[in-house]
């Protein structure tokens, strides 16, 4: 059994606790309410398409599989210079036995934030579509082999007025949705079952891509967010090299230059 493979087993027994307390069928009701008495949608794919300029997301990332752990810092002190500084939208961990955050780390950062924001998991369940549009998430992470039902999943983030990133690793699964017509595509670097990671997996992957494409996983550094910028990405999303080793100075400086690179 792999790493995703234990992620979802262990995400499986979650929901199934969750279930208990609140059955499918409550919170299904409960974010359809929710969500007719709000106005705005879909912003995710509306902050992509602005300026036409290649956008930053910034992730908040306790830890992971490939590194451990990676930073002491908590969403209080992380979201607010996500904030306040050159990100576009940003990026919460929600998984709790390998990335050791939670929903509530959510919660909290959509507290601070007011700009779009992506709750990343492993979605192995509907449930987690309705409980990520009751937290007021702009965005859900779909990864094409562990979402059960890609088709029906999108379904359900637009009829919630979700944007939805369809998670691809290869041509093989960007085969697989592409007629679904997606809006955007993550292309992930890093191999899911072996964890390396490759930047030329954006560069070999764009021109499948049909509408938007986020590029994720492997940035190291200024020079290959600019890799991926001349690749094609309309996004970059970084993690562990905004967090790991830095203190707050050296997070807004590391923003800075990565913003000025993505809108050269």
């Amino acid at each position: 059994m792999n790493v995703v493979e234990k992620i979802a087993t262990n995400k499986k027994k979650i929901i199934a606790k969750q279930k208990k307390y609140k059955p499918l069928n409550n919170i299904r009701k409960e974010a359809t309410d929710y969500i007719s008495t709000k106005n705005e949608e879909f912003l995710f794919e509306k902050k992509i398409k602005e300026n036409n300029t290649t956008k930053l997301i910034a992730e908040f990332k306790p830890a992971s599989p490939s590194q451990g752990k990676i930073s002491n810092l908590t969403p209080e002190e992380i979201i607010p210079l996500y904030e306040s500084n050159p990100v576009d939208m940003i990026s919460v961990l929600t998984e709790e036995s390998y990335f050791k955050s939670n929903i509530t780390n959510f919660q909290k950062a959509r507290k601070i934030t007011t700009k779009p924001l992506l709750r990343k998991d492993f979605v192995i369940d509907k449930y987690m579509l309705y409980e990520s549009a009751l937290n007021d998430a702009n965005c859900v992470l779909l990864i094409n082999g562990v979402c059960p039902d890609i088709e029906e999943y999108l379904n359900i983030t637009k009829n919630l007025g979700l944007n939805a990133i369809i998670e691809c690793h290869s041509l093989e699964d960007i085969e697989e949705v592409v007629d679904l017509n997606p809006k955007i595509i993550g292309i992930n670097n890093r191999n899911l079952s072996t964890l390396e990671v490759d930047l030329d997996t954006t560069k070999e992957l764009r021109e499948y891509v049909p509408n938007y494409l986020i590029s994720e996983s492997g940035v190291q550094n200024v020079e290959d967010a600019a890799l991926l910028k001349s690749y094609g990405a309309d996004a970059i999303l970084i993690g562990t090299s905004i967090l790991k080793g830095k203190n707050k100075d050296n997070i807004k400086d590391y923003l800075t230059q990565i913003s000025q690179t993505l809108k050269k």
